[in-house]
């Protein structure tokens, strides 16, 4: 019996959702604003190029976004990357259901900073796609494995999210494929 008791408390806690953590939170009479805390969802690091993918969910005034941040690190030229209102952004399920998410309605550009220190480029990208669907059932039961960017001229960049990102770089663990699971009841 008490293996039985231990295994529920094990298991109840193995399978909670994690705490809404914002990183920034306004609420008064005209405003209603509410970001959760940037998430790693992918990374990479090759010879001296980097690349770091971040996403939040935001609920402004009742309009659920989701803000893409990238920042590609080289020793060599990155070519600006610009995202408009065709751009669009897919969010395919470990069930076979994939959401659609839509850019804002004004060009967004990649921006780059030097690191003269370092002689690095830097590109900073900063974003966001609007949820479109009204049922997001699936999104709180399921990973999500791939997030794909469709731009305009028909490039796509896709990320493949895993279980559990340790990012020796930064420091941080994340757990990707779970994120929405885990934070989308935080800006409904």
């Amino acid at each position: 019996m008490k293996f039985i008791i231990t295994f529920f408390f094990i298991s109840l806690f193995a399978f909670a959702q994690k705490p809404c953590e914002f990183d920034l939170e306004i609420k008064n009479d005209s405003i209603n604003f509410r970001e959760i805390k940037k998430h790693l969802i992918y990374e990479r690091e090759f010879a001296k190029k980097s690349e770091y993918a971040f996403i939040s969910l935001v609920n402004d005034s009742g309009y659920v976004m989701l803000n893409f941040q990238r920042v590609q690190k080289s020793d060599s030229f990155i070519e600006t990357q610009c995202f408009d209102k065709d751009t669009k952004m897919f969010l395919e399920l470990t069930n076979g259901k994939t959401y659609t998410l839509i850019h804002l309605d004004r060009d967004i550009c990649s921006s780059r900073i030097s690191d003269l220190e370092n002689k690095s480029n830097i590109r900073f990208l900063d974003t966001s796609f609007f949820f479109t669907q009204d049922n997001y059932e699936d999104i709180k039961k399921f990973p999500v494995f791939i997030l794909h960017i469709q731009l305009a001229t028909g490039e796509k960049i896709s990320y493949i999210l895993e279980k559990e990102l340790i990012s020796k770089s930064l420091g941080i663990t994340s757990n990707p494929d779970k994120y929405f699971m885990n934070y989308y009841k935080c800006v409904e």
